[in-house]
């Protein structure tokens, strides 16, 4: 039986993730093992690549819009691959260079669903892998002691360059990394935190951190892009940009470390507003029309993470922002609790595998869902139209198979309830493997 042209392309594009997994399982330790330090400089070199593949069941659909999650869709698999390399150099400056290579693709391309299940699919630009310049930027750390630099010390530290926002916000011991834990964009970060990146998940920005063992603080200041989910950069700075202030406080209960964050931030940019979209007729329920600057987007995060015994701890969020003005950088989320559970249950002897399961419910403001019910759609979501609203539900569960040093295999599970807010379609099964490689 022939196959379709979009399955042979699937397939191909599957077997050349699969070949550069394995080459790059092989290639890169030998090269990694170069690494030299002299005259107190110093290259460190880390290499991760990872690989996701999903299917998703035939669920209730009696309707679709353009950017719906699509009920009968073959399965997707997504790669991507970080080349880390940290410059040491002397008086405290290091130089860090992380070029990417990202391909394949998601389930429904990447749309249909605001709390997406691939956490590593809002980089992916092409089916066909290719390279970016992903991250660049340099760093400068003061002692504020006199006793050195080390983890017990406080010291300030300023980060200059194209960053990834997401790398000093929101951190989270047991959910922040959908490489190694959960996948889920509610889960892996806040929701509501439409943090700004380019398509990548880069921004140019500056960052300054104040660090102590139990306090720390930082602030962050960056360009917006000219478009939403967008891969170029607003060049009016003045009138699109972002800032992020975020302060930490590490606490003990009992001999149990835990963690608090509290997130502020503020957007403004070339923005569209639902309002307008949805009741002035000219627009024609269409956002992007509605675009002019000076719009804002303010919103808060709070984030907490515990530990509850030797290798297990608990992690929450809650997440709001105003949700006037359209979603622009992450996802189209206004409101968000989630909490969730990681331990590694050393079960029969395999001490370094791991297991999470965790939650989302995850809302919009009036103002989105009534853009919505119009026959709006936004960047990532949109069924056409709306006639009944519901909160979105996330369960995701994962085990982690530590295979030895370098790989790791996890089976994945995700259940989604009302897709898009839509009550009148799911729910969703999403099934996944993921395999992780890091040096």
């Amino acid at each position: 039986m022939l196959l379709s042209s979009a399955n042979r392309r699937a397939r191909s594009v599957r077997s050349v993730l699969l070949t550069l997994l394995v080459f790059f399982c092989g290639a890169i330790p030998s090269f990694a093992a170069t690494n030299r330090g002299h005259n107190g400089v110093k290259l460190k070199f880390h290499f991760q690549q990872t690989l996701i593949e999903q299917a998703n069941n035939n669920f209730h659909s009696p309707y679709s819009g353009k950017n719906s999650f699509l009920s009968r869709d073959r399965p997707a698999m997504s790669l991507t691959s970080n080349f880390h390399f940290d410059l040491y150099l002397p008086d405290q400056f290091r130089a860090v260079f992380n070029p990417e290579m990202s391909g394949g693709e998601a389930l429904s391309g990447t749309v249909g669903l605001a709390a997406f299940p691939n956490g590593d699919a809002f980089r992916i630009g092409k089916p066909t892998p290719v390279f970016s310049s992903g991250e660049f930027y340099l760093v400068k750390t003061f002692g504020l002691t006199g006793r050195g630099l080390s983890s017990d010390e406080t010291m300030l530290t300023i980060i200059a360059g194209k960053i990834s926002l997401a790398s000093y916000f929101d951190k989270n011991k047991y959910s922040n990394d959908a490489r190694t834990q959960f996948m889920n964009w509610a889960l892996m970060n806040n929701g509501a935190w439409d943090y700004a990146a380019d398509t990548r998940g880069y921004i140019p920005g500056v960052v300054a951190e104040y660090l102590s063992p139990i306090f720390t603080f930082r602030f962050a200041a960056t360009m917006q892009t000219s478009s939403a989910n967008g891969p170029s950069y607003d060049p009016n700075i003045a009138r699109a940009h972002s800032f992020n202030l975020q302060g930490g406080y590490a606490y003990r209960l009992g001999d149990r470390r835990g963690k608090v964050r509290l997130l502020l931030y503020y957007n403004t940019g070339h923005f569209g507003n639902y309002a307008e979209a949805t009741n002035d007729p000219q627009y024609n329920h269409n956002i992007a029309l509605t675009r002019q600057y000076g719009r804002t987007k303010v919103g808060f995060g709070i984030n907490f993470q515990q530990s509850l015994c030797r290798n297990t701890g608990l992690f929450a969020r809650i997440g709001w922002n105003d949700g006037q003005n359209e979603s622009w950088s992450y996802t189209e989320i206004d409101r968000t609790v989630s909490a969730g559970i990681l331990t590694k249950p050393e079960f029969f002897g395999r001490k370094h595998d791991a297991f999470g399961i965790g939650i989302a419910v995850d809302g919009i403001s009036k103002a989105h869902r009534q853009y919505l019910a119009s026959g709006g759609y936004g960047f990532i979501i949109g069924d056409g139209k709306l006639p009944q609203y519901a909160p979105a539900e996330v369960l995701e569960t994962f085990y982690r198979f530590q295979l030895n040093k370098m790989l790791a295999l996890s089976a994945d599970y995700q259940y989604i309830v009302n897709p898009a807010y839509n009550p009148q379609r799911g729910p969703v099964n999403v099934f996944g493997i993921r395999a992780h490689v890091s040096i």
